[in-house]
């Protein structure tokens, strides 16, 4: 049987600039770090002969995790431009004290507002590209009946 969601992984081109973003703009947590990441074991975890990576755990405050991924090698290529309805993970959603806040400070890090934040029944919300890699939805709840997706 399943437990709980363990974390969410995203795969990004530049691991350094991810994590700052993570960290300095959502105010995140790194929790661990491995720059290399090699051997028989990841080639069999991932299925790419010789392949090498370096990783990150984040911590959100409440204490689930994002993993992000940088291959040295065989690095993937980016969907251009990013959209919400490619095949494949289409977002993850985090919940935020003040959206209006994060979405003027998006001009000073590699975040790219779909559109500015807007009311939607109990909450306020918008889509962000992060490094045109990932998706984020940011919610601002702003009636508890909202605090969880699809109702309490």
């Amino acid at each position: 049987s399943v437990d709980n969601l363990r974390h969410v992984g995203i795969v990004v081109s530049d691991l350094d600039k991810a994590i700052n973003v993570y960290t300095d703009y959502f105010g995140f947590e790194l929790k661990a770090q491995n720059d290399l990441i090699k051997g028989e074991n990841a080639e069999v975890l991932v299925g790419i002969p010789d392949v090498r990576w370096r990783w990150a755990i984040i911590k959100l405050h409440d204490n689930n995790r994002l993993e992000l991924i940088e291959y040295l090698s065989h690095p993937g290529t980016k969907r251009e431009p990013l959209l919400p309805n490619d095949i494949g993970c289409s977002h993850f959603a985090i919940s935020v004290k003040n959206l209006d806040e994060l979405y003027n400070r998006s001009v000073d890090y590699p975040v790219d507002f779909v559109s500015p934040p807007f009311l939607d029944g109990y909450v306020k919300v918008a889509y962000a590209r992060i490094m045109n890699e990932c998706l984020v939805e940011m919610v601002e709840v702003l009636d508890e009946r909202a605090r969880f997706s699809g109702g309490p």
